[in-house]
């Protein structure tokens, strides 16, 4: 289908084979396609870095290049910006607003501006660009490039200490960021009772890290779990994601459906359970329970079952990371 798509100039269907290839773990097939596209669509400018040394020149990267865009891309792509920037003598980084402190704090080496400011060349020679798509196509997508090149966002680390000593309160016992709601019309969820019996069932403090007015799903999960329902209404991750980081940092794990947040915690290296349903989802994989995106997170998909039976694996799944004393993946 790729391949017709590509001799009849369907970009779009294109570009959907190449969703499709990755939700498979064909990664480096959906680079290939998503290069074609872009060559088609005439989205490729002359300034596109191809991987050239550049000895005076500054690199641009933009994770962010239009106002329509999400807070989720780039957020896995750290390690390959601070390995473009070791190539050149000055790389400048472009993010949306709130993302600017995550990633100055991950990447001390390079200048990140947020969007729509730019960054000059300080050499007074040219200016190369890159933005996710070159970055793969440069330096490789297959999975094992992928996972070597992790470098999880950076936190800040005294907010994220003194959130989870107040969310422990003294206690023994794991913290777990939850969140199970989303006003996208186009998600199958669990309902609020299957969450009710999940945290009623674990032994642990779930902290709510759910946007939108969610007062009465919180007092469902509050009567489920009397006292281990930690809701901060300090943090507001629409507004203040530096806080966001923050909270997800004080945490042992995080099960999330589908949304920035689970982008933000895989990409924080958190332990993290993806709960995802059987509909298209660009971004998860459906032949296994694991993404090289995002090395610390799970997979656990619906395949048809009632939602009540995917709560199981996840706990199983909790149950090892804690067996484990909580102890995140230690990186080269």
């Amino acid at each position: 289908m790729a391949e017709s798509a590509l001799e009849a100039g369907d970009l779009k269907l294109l570009t959907e084979m190449a969703f499709s290839a990755e939700r498979l773990d064909e990664h480096e097939k959906s680079l290939e396609w998503h290069v074609a596209a872009a060559a088609k669509a005439g989205n490729r400018p002359a300034t596109e870095w191809n991987g050239e040394d550049l000895r005076d020149e500054t690199l641009l990267v933009k994770f962010m290049e239009s106002e329509k865009q999400g807070l989720a891309i780039g957020l896995n792509m750290a390690g390959y910006v601070a390995e473009a920037a070791v190539r050149v003598p000055h790389c400048g980084l472009v993010v949306e607003k709130r993302l600017a402190p995550l990633f100055q704090r991950t990447l001390p080496d390079v200048e990140v501006v947020a969007y729509p400011e730019s960054v000059a060349s300080k050499s007074g020679e040219s200016v190369f660009t890159a933005n996710p798509l070159t970055l793969k196509r440069v330096l490789g997508a297959s999975p094992a490039d992928i996972e070597r090149r992790f470098l999880p966002i950076e936190p800040p680390a005294a907010m994220a200490a003194e959130l989870k000593e107040r969310y422990l309160a003294g206690r023994d016992l794991p913290l777990v960021g939850i969140s199970w709601w989303s006003s996208h019309f186009g998600k199958d969820l669990p309902s609020v009772e299957d969450w009710a019996g999940f945290v009623g069932s674990t032994d642990a403090i779930f902290v709510s890290i759910q946007y939108g007015d969610v007062d009465a799903d919180l007092e469902i999960l509050k009567a489920a779990a009397p006292g281990r329902i930690v809701v901060d209404d300090s943090v507001d991750q629409m507004t203040d994601m530096d806080r966001f980081a923050a909270q997800l940092g004080a945490l042992d794990a995080v099960v999330t459906i589908s949304n920035t947040g689970a982008h933000l915690a895989g990409a924080m290296g958190i332990p993290t359970c993806l709960i995802r349903d059987d509909w298209f989802r660009r971004q998860w994989p459906v032949r296994s329970d694991r993404t090289p995106w995002y090395p610390d997170t799970r997979v656990f998909g619906r395949e048809r079952r009632p939602w009540r039976e995917v709560f199981p694996g996840v706990q199983s799944r909790l149950g090892k990371w804690f067996s484990a004393g909580g102890e995140r993946r230690e990186r080269g």
